[in-house]
């Protein structure tokens, strides 16, 4: 009898003795399991013995994949005592940077930036002033009439606060920094436009108008021709014997003592009607509010 004759009826045997045809374990197709880029042919025995151990593999890589990428989050994102992060741009800001004469000073308020139509971030800008005119109840800034009436709510109380600050000869910061990658000119030139629509509004008498445009004519050239990157800032320091100091960081650019453009360019932002930035006038609104309910 011939090997095939014997296989046949030995398959013909097994197949009536269980009603159904099963291959042998040894004739079964290999099962393929792909591990990373290396496959290993396993049978079902080894498979069914490996299954625990490839299960408690996955589920451990799975949990240190996710500690690992917890600990990265936590590494890039740390929670900082001496800065704040504005909630729409997330850009940081710190809560004090240096005076003048190297004294802190303190931030009041913060917001972002938008063009208008597009709404397009563009930078972050946040006003501080010298932690001991805000703290002392004896200061110039405390002693403004003005500022002892506040209210937040009524948009004349504020702007009459404001502008007696910006005219007071105390020290005031403007610190802008960019939400993306730009340069000097681009920065300048949407300075230069929200000051000039400022003069025009105003109707000003023509001697009054040479002076403000001589000043944004001044403004313009102490800007930085180069690139300014986010983590970069600009500072406009307003000085108490009335100038203005331009820096890139710590690098100072210029200074101006040109009072309308000064007054204006701080004004800017913190008028109730049409200001640079909304959210920054009534961030630094709010402030100042909670300052002198102190």
């Amino acid at each position: 009898m011939s090997a095939f004759t014997r296989m046949t009826r030995a398959r013909a045997l097994f197949t009536h003795s269980t009603g159904r045809l099963v291959a042998p374990s040894s004739m079964r197709a290999p099962i393929q399991l792909h591990i990373g880029r290396t496959a290993a042919v396993v049978t079902p025995r080894v498979q069914d013995r490996w299954r625990p151990w490839l299960a408690a593999s996955v589920a451990t890589a799975g949990v240190i994949s996710w500690q690992l990428a917890h600990s990265m989050v936590e590494a890039e994102s740390p929670a900082r005592k001496n800065s704040v992060i504005d909630p729409d741009s997330k850009t940081e800001f710190p809560l004090t940077i240096p005076s003048q004469d190297g004294t802190p000073a303190r931030l009041l308020g913060l917001g972002v930036r938008k063009i208008t139509f597009l709404k397009v971030q563009v930078y972050v800008v946040g006003l501080y002033a010298r932690v001991s005119d805000l703290d002392d109840h004896n200061s110039r800034f405390r002693a403004l009439p003005e500022v002892q009436k506040f209210q937040r709510q009524d948009d004349v109380s504020c702007d009459t606060a404001f502008k007696a600050m910006v005219l007071t000869p105390i020290e005031l910061i403007l610190r802008i920094a960019p939400v993306k990658n730009t340069n000097g000119p681009h920065l300048r030139d949407g300075f230069t436009r929200n000051l000039t629509e400022s003069a025009k509004k105003q109707k000003l008498s023509e001697p009054d108008l040479e002076e403000a445009m001589q000043g944004i004519l001044e403004f313009k050239n102490l800007f930085p021709k180069g690139k300014i990157n986010v983590g970069q800032a600009m500072i406009f320091r307003k000085s108490p014997d009335g100038t203005m100091t331009i820096q890139l960081d710590d690098e100072v650019l210029g200074t101006t003592s040109n009072q309308w453009l000064i007054e204006n360019f701080f004004f800017g932002y913190l008028q109730s009607q049409n200001p640079i930035s909304s959210q920054a006038r009534d961030s630094i609104a709010k402030g100042i509010q909670d300052l002198l309910l102190v």
